[in-house]
């Protein structure tokens, strides 16, 4: 069973995905609290997500 390690929700059909957070390193995310990392700029750019390019921002 996979939990976010932010908000700490759990659950067999929850969907995490990886994101590299400025200040906590590699962790696993339920999707709202990576789309919050995300709108917040609180992730490494490029890294994180699972499609492995870089962010729109980026190009």
């Amino acid at each position: 069973m996979g939990e976010c390690q932010l908000c700490g929700k759990k659950g067999e059909n929850l969907s995490l995905l990886q994101a590299n957070h400025k200040e906590l390193g590699a962790i696993m995310v339920c999707q709202d609290c990576w789309r919050k990392l995300y709108e917040d700029n609180a992730m490494v750019c490029g890294l994180s997500g699972g499609s492995g390019g870089s962010c729109p921002t980026c190009g």
